[in-house]
């Protein structure tokens, strides 16, 4: 690979020469000759910069050197690869062709292969955290009309569902610094599931005056 080109792309980029950078990257992505190039610039590349959670890549630097180097480290089960592969789902998003390479995982799906590989690694608990917690706020945000799963209200198993998830984040949540909001939140689909579970099975009584003067 020849990092000068990648170099001349960033300071056109910065300098507003479009035409240029856009010549400088497609040189820079075509100066890799191995997989192994591609995944030692990958590593330094996304540890190195101030890549923040939700960010997304150049699209073409992504599919031609990020996308497959993370690729090959996850079919090889690299935790590395899979947390990355996460951290990066915005690009992956909007890429169906590249997306559908892993199965559509989404990005909690890769984070929870992550943690299974390596479970002590802070990162990814770090992530796990900020993806569920955000994941709960959703699911109360309409809170008392009703507990959302996805677009629609939460069914009875659904219910269950989150609170299991709720144990799972209490684990994760080694710092306690979570735990008002995840009591808060599990009160209120205990509350929501109770409300559901007398609908389907509402109480019937019997008139004890039946037959009585």
């Amino acid at each position: 690979m020849k990092l000068e080109y990648y170099k001349q792309y960033l300071h056109s980029k910065t300098v507003g020469l479009r035409s240029q950078a856009k010549q400088n990257l497609e040189w820079f992505i075509a100066s890799f000759t191995s997989m192994t190039e591609k995944q030692q610039w990958t590593r330094q590349f996304l540890e190195t910069q101030k890549y923040e959670y939700g960010n997304t890549i150049n699209y073409e630097l992504y599919e031609e050197i990020v996308f497959p180097a993370l690729l090959r480290g996850y079919q090889n089960r690299d935790p590395w690869s899979a947390l990355w592969l996460a951290r990066t789902a915005q690009n992956l998003y909007k890429a169906k062709h590249l997306h559908e390479q892993i199965s559509f995982r989404t990005d909690y799906e890769l984070l929870k292969e992550c943690y299974l590989l390596d479970r002590s690694n802070p990162d990814v608990h770090k992530d796990l955290l900020s993806v569920q917690i955000r994941w709960l706020q959703y699911c109360i945000h309409e809170y008392p009309t009703g507990i959302l799963y996805g677009i629609n209200g939460a069914t009875i198993d659904e219910c269950h569902e989150i609170i299991s998830e709720i144990e799972f984040i209490r684990e994760l949540d080694v710092e306690k610094i979570y735990e008002k909001f995840l009591n808060e939140v599990q009160s209120k689909v205990l509350e929501y599931l109770i409300a559901l579970k007398n609908v389907k099975y509402p109480k019937t009584y019997t008139n004890t005056n039946e037959g009585l003067d």
